[in-house]
């Protein structure tokens, strides 16, 4: 998965999201509401309702870091 800005990762909730809309409105009415999601890091799942689209999948910390701001 590409993402703008970050290059290459191994998973883009937005992306997931945009696919599943996607595709059920290609699908129309009849298209499920809930879909799986297949990315590099696994497998991610949207419901879609009316008025909001939920994303569900694992959340795992791959890098730790920290920023040291001097006093002014």
């Amino acid at each position: 998965v590409h993402e703008r800005g970050s290059g290459e990762t191994r998973s883009c909730g937005t992306g997931a999201v945009a696919v599943a809309l996607a595709m059920r409105a290609w699908g129309g009415e009849s298209a499920p509401t809930v879909w799986e999601v297949q990315v590099p890091g696994g497998a991610v799942v949207v419901r879609i309702s009316p008025d909001a689209a939920v994303l569900e999948g694992p959340a795992v910390l791959v890098a730790a870091g920290g920023v040291s701001i001097p006093q002014a």
